[in-house]
């Protein structure tokens, strides 16, 4: 079970809680008691969605590091070996922003790098102290980080 199927199972769990409440509210017509629980999911769906994306960012600079290392020992001419020493040294590494780590895995442009780049703006809508900037439906979102954490490595 990975970290992604532990967290899966205590937002579902909670998201329930908070929604089975917030329904039974909505019922009763008291708009107090169901926009305090919709304001909660909310809270919730961000506070997952920020620890995971957390979890996928430190994988893909993960990779990104075991990648650096093993160009920086490979067969190639001194020249393409000549970035990999640069970017081996760990100044160098922490210049990098998380998009460079993104484009040394996977290709700009393409579905996945699209996909993380987008979930990136909304990480950083979220942590300083924005909200989400496109509607968010966490059950797609969990299968998405499930998938790249998968799919990112270093080739």
């Amino acid at each position: 079970m990975t970290i992604f199927d532990k967290l899966e199972i205590q937002y579902n769990d909670i998201n329930k809680e908070y929604l089975e409440i917030e329904f039974n509210a909505r019922s009763k017509q008291w708009t107090r008691i169901e926009a305090q629980y919709r304001y909660k999911r909310e809270l919730n769906d961000q506070a997952y969605f920020l620890f995971m994306f957390s979890r996928l960012e430190e994988k893909i600079k993960s990779e990104t590091s075991k990648l650096i290392d093993r160009q920086k020992v490979s067969r190639a001419s001194w020249k393409q070996k000549a970035v990999w020493n640069i970017l081996s040294t760990q100044s160098s590494r922490d210049r990098l922003n998380f998009l460079n780590h993104l484009e040394l895995l996977t290709e700009k442009g393409r579905a996945d790098y699209e996909l993380v780049a987008r979930y990136y703006k909304e990480r950083n809508s979220i942590a300083h102290g924005g909200d989400f900037m496109t509607e968010i439906n966490m059950p797609t979102v969990i299968s998405d980080f499930k998938r790249l954490y998968k799919v990112m490595k270093a080739r």
